[in-house]
């Protein structure tokens, strides 16, 4: 049994399928937890702000889960602990269409390999057990103490990457991931306790998105 800190960071909001999750969780988890609801702003306050919380805690685990990000099915990510693993990423769908280059999917899950060829991240193409990989989404995460016990990673991990001009090249969390990897830390997507999420997004363009995805195929309705 391990001690966990799990951290929930919300506005103010959270959707019913994560507080379920998060109840049962409490109640079965197999460890000792100690829940927390944090409403920092932005995301890398509440992380780095976590991150140092968390070492000087008597916790082993640390597992974040955004407010909308629940499992997709019933198991319990917690499991993972056993693994000993330094940071393994829950699988999550990441929609996104507009701007995509054409072939491409108009969504992916967020375990990713580098690709030096055109210094970009990939979908890691193995999508069953545990993978390693280069990065992970934060939306369900697990981390062993011993990453943020590092010197390195105590100085804003989760801070994000921007150009001369102030512009995000690297989100909070692909910069961690690149901060973990430099430090010698070992990344991880749990393929076998896959994610669901919950966005907002407009119809009519998940409508082009996949109209366009079956007329790659040969099939399907020619409009929308």
């Amino acid at each position: 049994m391990a001690q966990v800190l799990v951290t929930v960071p919300n506005l103010h909001w959270v959707h019913t399928t994560v507080a379920s999750f998060i109840v049962k969780l409490m109640l079965n988890s197999g460890h000792q937890l100690r829940l927390e609801w944090p409403s920092l702003k932005p995301y890398e306050n509440y992380a780095n702000t976590t991150a140092m919380r968390f070492v000087e805690g008597p916790w082993e685990f640390w597992l974040s889960v955004d407010n909308d990000n629940p499992p997709g099915l019933d198991r319990n990510p917690l499991d993972l602990c056993a693994a000993n693993k330094d940071i393994v990423g829950f699988p999550t769908p990441i929609y996104h269409f507009t701007g995509k280059t054409p072939g491409e999917r108009p969504f992916y899950h967020n375990g990713y390999d580098w690709d030096p060829l055109v210094q970009a991240y990939r979908e890691h193409p193995v999508k069953a057990g545990l993978q390693e990989v280069d990065a992970v989404g934060t939306g369900m995460i697990l981390f062993h103490r011993r990453v943020f016990e590092h010197p390195d990673m105590q100085r804003g991990a989760f801070a994000r990457i921007t150009d001369q001009h102030g512009r995000v090249e690297t989100g909070a969390d692909l910069a961690m991931c690149q901060r973990a990897k430099a430090a010698g830390f070992h990344i991880f997507c749990a393929y076998d306790y896959p994610c669901d999420q919950f966005s907002e997004i407009s119809l009519n363009e998940m409508a082009r998105a996949f109209l366009e995805m079956y007329q790659r195929l040969g099939n399907g309705p020619s409009h929308a």
